[in-house]
């Protein structure tokens, strides 16, 4: 993460921290490294989502030169669209970024295994103390080591009191805690300070609700059934299901791909293969919105071809000035010719017409190969 971009992130955590008290509890929500191992507590999550956020906003960053998605070469104008859709619309992933965790405090519970350090402090399960005494003993225990451990970094502390401790931390349901009329209050701050329109907060309430299905629908394989059942959703919901799709792939991008980093066998796994997922599912559901990108897509080829073409001086009339073409069905054969000589490496030059504009077909034909890739 830039420096930048982390003094950022924390002067806008701290910004809403002042207005909203209850994100505070982000400092005092654990994190096990099994799915969390960006740090030890909520804050680093956030962290990590916000400083994407802004990096991508201020068109410092390019997703394409993110590895896995650098090799989806057929992916790459949904790609594209995602870096546009996080940009244009960050505001209301901010506000997701506060608010998509935020029932997590109220939804922790712990566990450990039997004759772990963790269990001999008393998390394992069933446990006599309430989740209340046990987070407060949790973070007791996670700044004595710190304390012992004074050169760690937020992920190494992480993994390191983990695997010394073992306790494991979830929160089932937290999903569906943040979107209800529980916590309408602090959507609502939260949406009043990014300055949120009608429309953006039944966007955000939305994102909030589903950000854990999207993840396990995505997670192991693409899925076309399961895209079309977010599309019903957001289509029963009133709104424009391709608006409310292009937005859950964001936050599924910042929440799984850049603001968690699961620890596995002994390696860090940050999940982009589920927003991989996500766009393949898209095209496999052959959904309203996938018609819609691949009728940009196609017309965008067609710009770009034709751009090639005049850009080499082999626009219609640039070939019909050089070969002295009569009006007539000849021009139309002569464009196709021309076309298929430009689109194909491989198509013979040995027509008349051809021979003449040969400059210009290899010219155009490099930078035709040039622009597809």
């Amino acid at each position: 993460m830039k420096e930048v971009y982390l003094r950022q992130a924390r002067d806008t955590m701290y910004e809403f921290e002042a207005q909203i008290s209850e994100l505070a509890n982000m400092h005092r929500t654990p994190q096990s490294p099994k799915h969390h191992a960006e740090g030890p507590v909520m804050t680093y999550h956030l962290e990590r989502m916000l400083c994407a956020l802004l990096a991508i906003a201020d068109g410092k960053a390019d997703l394409m030169q993110i590895q896995e998605f650098a090799s989806e070469l057929n992916l790459k104008e949904a790609i594209i669209e995602l870096q546009d859709t996080i940009s244009e619309n960050a505001a209301t992933l901010k506000a997701f970024i506060f608010v998509h965790d935020s029932a997590k405090y109220d939804c922790l519970t712990f566990d450990a295994p039997a004759r772990s350090k963790g269990a001999s402090e008393g998390f394992a399960s069933p446990q006599k103390m309430s989740v209340k005494y046990l987070n407060d003993r949790y973070i007791k225990l996670l700044k004595a080591f710190e304390i012992q451990h004074p050169n760690l970094s937020p992920v190494d502390l992480c993994v390191a009191f983990g695997q010394e401790y073992q306790i494991k931390t979830s929160y089932k349901g937290h999903d569906k805690v943040a979107s209800s009329a529980a916590y309408s209050d602090l959507r609502e701050q939260v949406a009043d300070i990014c300055r949120l329109t009608t429309r953006d907060r039944e966007m955000l309430y939305l994102l909030v609700k589903e950000h854990i299905n999207e993840i396990s629908y995505f997670s192991k394989k693409p899925d076309g059934v399961r895209y079309k059942v977010m599309e019903a959703i957001a289509q029963k919901a009133g709104m424009d299901s391709g608006d409310v799709l292009d937005l859950q792939l964001a936050s599924l991008f910042l929440d799984a791909a850049v603001g968690s980093l699961a620890y596995h066998d002994g390696g860090f796994d940050p999940d982009v293969k589920v927003v991989i997922n996500m766009l393949k599912s898209e095209e496999l559901s052959g959904s309203l919105k996938n018609q819609a990108r691949q009728s940009r897509l196609e017309d965008k080829k067609r710009k770009t071809f034709k751009s090639v073409l005049e850009s080499c001086g082999l626009g219609s009339e640039d070939i019909f000035e050089i070969l002295k073409t009569p009006f007539g069905a000849k021009r139309a054969e002569i464009l196709a010719k021309v076309e298929d000589a430009v689109r194909y490496p491989e198509f013979a030059l040995d027509n008349p017409e051809l021979q003449k504009l040969y400059p210009q077909i290899q010219k155009a034909r490099l930078l035709y190969q040039t622009k597809k890739r």
